[in-house]
């Protein structure tokens, strides 16, 4: 493997297990307790509140667990880098309004980050997402056994 086809295999499995852990942190919880930090952020009207708090989960546990898999990778590195997108543009307008959140929710009641920890690694995150969007699904995925017939 060239160094490329091993930094789109690292990248794709970086945010796919970041994506996993995440979806299931909030998965495992009740959903009030997400939809209870989603209402801090004040960006979604009350009545989405726990449609999106039951929803985003299984929705990143989905991207995650395609791109770990290589299954429609570009496909799952372009919807995780809007997810990231959506979620960066969240914590920035906490911090621009001086929003102060009990947490990030990024991963449930298992780990906690501040806004600006938050912004940062969702920054690190989108990149990450483009790099994979660019380069495709790189060597030991679905895609590319499908691509050889196997």
């Amino acid at each position: 493997m060239t160094r490329k086809e091993h930094a789109a295999l690292a990248s794709r499995l970086a945010v796919g297990a970041v994506l996993i852990y995440a979806g299931s942190s909030k998965a495992a919880g009740p959903v009030e307790e997400f939809a209870y930090i989603l209402a801090a952020y004040d960006v979604l009207p009350k009545d989405f509140l726990l449609p999106a708090a039951a929803f985003l989960p299984w929705i990143e546990l989905l991207l995650g667990w395609s791109l770990v898999l290589g299954c429609q990778t570009r496909l799952a590195a372009a919807a995780a880098g809007t997810l990231f997108a959506g979620f960066l543009a969240a914590v920035a307008s906490t911090i621009l309004r001086g929003i102060s959140l009990p947490n990030c929710g990024c991963f449930g009641e298992s780990l906690h980050f501040t806004p600006a920890q938050a912004f940062f690694m969702d920054l690190c995150l989108s990149i990450l997402c483009c790099f994979v969007f660019r380069t495709g699904h790189g060597p030991a995925s679905l895609d590319s056994w499908s691509e050889r017939g196997l």
